[in-house]
């Protein structure tokens, strides 16, 4: 089967003799506890703990392949450098490589063309492949993996969300993309605490309508129960080709609350 491409995402190669310890340093997650092959969900935080980028880092040999927002890309990469100080590292953006995905069942190993990336617990993977190889341009098939990510509770982020929120907010903490039981990185004294005072007031809610509704990142619309209505904030959207539409949205409303309806610029949508 011919791998899906997936624009919105870009992968950066971190290599060297310290690769391991200096991501351990910069990310939510343990890093080094990955053997060749697996993969981890990560969190790249600003000192204040809101969320930069969620990463999805893969242990190839002595190399890690990190898979994230296509727009972040190049600016995580830029920003990681500057701590790179006297450690071993080379972070280079992979600017020759297609992010594709595929089912599981259909990969193939590891080439010198192509790096298979599993997703945690999924039979679903992402794979890095040349330019010359390429992936299916597939709109269709896109959208459609754009939506397993989201109700999957993964959302990439873009330049707009980028930094705005904890990731207790977004789920990843769900996504074992932040362990509690290692040791510092930025924003990690936060994120701790949050975790451990048990203050997280906003909390992520998939939404999915029949309607074609697909906000930018950061706008506002309301989920509405009856006749109470929450405030929700979007961070991500897509779509499919019948017109129904999967909105990733941070809210205050009780995750255990069933909401019923989406108020978006006057426009009333059912949930489904």
């Amino acid at each position: 089967m011919q791998m899906i491409a997936l624009p919105h995402l870009s992968a950066v190669r971190f290599s060297g003799v310290d690769a391991g310890d200096f991501l351990h340093n910069q990310l939510s997650a343990d890093v080094l506890a990955l053997s060749t092959g697996e993969s981890t969900f990560a969190c790249y935080c600003e000192p204040k703990g809101r969320v930069l980028s969620l990463m999805l880092v893969c242990r190839i040999d002595d190399a890690f392949y990190v898979i994230m927002s296509s727009p972040l890309a190049s600016p995580v990469a830029d920003r990681l450098k500057i701590y790179v100080m006297r450690a071993k590292v080379v972070i280079e953006l992979m600017t020759v490589t297609v992010a594709g995905g595929q089912v599981s069942g259909e990969q193939q190993a590891s080439t010198d063309t192509a790096f298979i990336i599993p997703a945690p617990d999924s039979d679903r993977c992402f794979a890095l492949v040349s330019g010359e190889d390429g992936a299916e341009i597939n709109v269709p098939a896109q959208n459609a993996w754009k939506t397993w990510e989201l109700q999957r509770g993964i959302t990439w982020l873009s330049r707009k969300s980028s930094g705005e929120f904890l990731p207790q907010m977004l789920g990843f903490d769900q996504l074992g993309a932040v362990n509690f039981r290692k040791g510092c990185y930025p924003g990690q004294e936060i994120v701790a605490r949050t975790h451990y005072l048990g203050k997280v007031k906003r909390h992520p809610r998939i939404l999915t309508t029949s309607a074609v509704i697909c906000p930018a990142p950061l706008e506002q619309l309301k989920i509405l129960r009856g006749d109470e209505s929450y405030k929700a904030v979007i961070v991500d959207c897509a779509h499919h080709d019948n017109g129904s539409s999967c909105l990733f949205a941070v809210t205050r409303m009780d995750p255990d609350l069933i909401a019923d309806n989406i108020e978006y610029h006057g426009q009333i949508a059912p949930l489904v």
